[in-house]
């Protein structure tokens, strides 16, 4: 059989019926009554052996050498056993599941997956889903997840920079990658093509936690109490502010503190840490050893919340207004700015201070200050077998801190 030719095809002119133009090995060309040339493949099911053919596309628009190119791919899938047509609607369903597999759904069963995972807070998670719908949704979540370039992201991201938000876009990068991982893993990509855009950016220059030097703590402490009496915030958010120097724990930990975690008795606040123990449904138990000043602290408190009828919440900073039933950490933090302005301290910088000050002073150990802070020992090994909790070097070590804490403030101290 002779080989059809350009010149044949154009030429072929129609008839009242359609005519196959043979090319061979199953490649034709039928000619309709309209005009109209159309590509088509015959050939025999794998198996059935029943005749079937596969549309491969117009003349002109598929050339002939196109037709011969696709007749070439056809038979190598029948040399496979693979039904042309049985291929091509696989194709075209992964086709539609790929571009119903956006950035912003696979970004959604990341988020879902992230969350039953260790090490992954309520807060961090709250903060998380913002810069997502913030920042990242917006930019690229109606592309479909395997077709983003690294050129696409880069221009996204360019005007972020620009504007001087690089600890943002340092951010977004790394939550980019965390969901194109999680689409690599299940195999819906097949490489990670963001991996290497962080080399497109100016790197943020880290600041630090904001806190003052020990020296200043009068100075803090003087504008501390000039606000409390002047009345720029509430009396518990004082409260709040200096237990939190008394101890150092954590904002969230003393926002939520319960009156039941303390044993005032015995001078004692336990209470469970969730911040890195996700897999820990418990946390992990934390003593707070507490000093004469703290002790008077709390009994100011519950004398505050008598006066305010708080009496019967579970909370030692109770809220009516919030609807967690306590005071919030902005609550805190916004008492801190009134008092001393912004970009100097902030409430975490709190624990800074507290560990500058101890660990410059040489009377104390680094492990009763750093189990003080409840800091996990970063040795995985020593934290499995070292459980002591230097209760009794604690006891002296945050009297000593509530004393210093006392000659530093105005007076009266509470």
């Amino acid at each position: 059989m002779s080989k059809l030719t350009d010149t044949q095809i154009r030429q072929a002119k129609p008839t009242a019926k359609a005519y196959p133009l043979a090319d061979g090995g199953g490649l034709r060309l039928m000619v309709k009554p309209n005009g109209a040339k159309t590509w088509l493949f015959n050939y025999y099911t794998p198996y059935t052996k029943k005749k079937n053919n596969i549309t491969i596309g117009q003349y002109p628009a598929v050339t002939l050498a196109q037709a011969r190119e696709k007749r070439a791919e056809f038979k190598a899938l029948l040399a496979k056993d693979i039904d042309p047509v049985q291929q091509r609607e696989q194709d075209r369903q992964e086709q539609a599941d790929s571009l119903g597999r956006t950035f912003a759904k696979m970004a959604n069963d990341w988020f879902e997956s992230r969350k039953l995972q260790a090490n992954f807070s309520e807060r961090t998670a709250k903060d998380t889903k913002a810069l997502f719908e913030r920042h990242i949704i917006p930019l690229l979540g109606n592309y479909p997840i395997n077709t983003i370039t690294p050129l696409i992201a880069i221009n996204a991201l360019k005007p972020l920079e620009r504007a001087g938000k690089l600890e943002t876009v340092r951010k977004i990068i790394s939550k980019l990658n965390d969901v194109m991982r999680y689409a690599l893993h299940r195999g819906f990509i097949p490489a990670n093509t963001l991996s290497e855009i962080h080399k497109e950016f100016d790197k943020p220059v880290s600041k630090g936690m904001n806190t003052i030097r020990p020296e200043e703590l009068a100075e803090f402490l003087q504008a501390l109490y000039l606000a409390r009496n002047e009345e720029r915030f509430r009396l518990n958010a004082f409260y709040a502010v200096m237990l939190t120097l008394l101890t150092a724990s954590r904002p969230s930990e003393i926002a939520k503190a319960k009156w039941e975690d303390i044993d005032l008795s015995a001078n004692l606040w336990r209470y469970s840490i969730q911040k890195g123990n996700k897999n820990l449904p418990q946390g992990r138990l934390h003593t707070v050893t507490l000093s004469a000043q703290a002790v008077r602290l709390l009994e100011k408190i519950a004398e505050y919340n008598r006066v305010m009828h708080l009496e019967n919440s579970p909370f030692v900073f109770a809220s009516n207004e919030a609807k967690s039933g306590y005071i919030s950490i902005e609550t805190i933090r916004n008492a801190i700015i009134k008092s001393l302005g912004s970009g100097r301290l902030t409430t975490h910088g709190i624990r800074h201070l507290f560990s500058t000050s101890l660990n410059e002073s040489g009377a104390y150990k680094a492990e009763w200050i750093e189990q003080a802070l409840s800091h996990k020992d970063k040795n995985a090994i020593r934290q499995t077998y070292n459980k002591a909790q230097y209760l009794e070097q604690r006891f002296n070590m945050l009297k000593e801190w509530g004393d210093y804490i006392e000659q530093q403030a105005p007076k009266p101290f509470l």
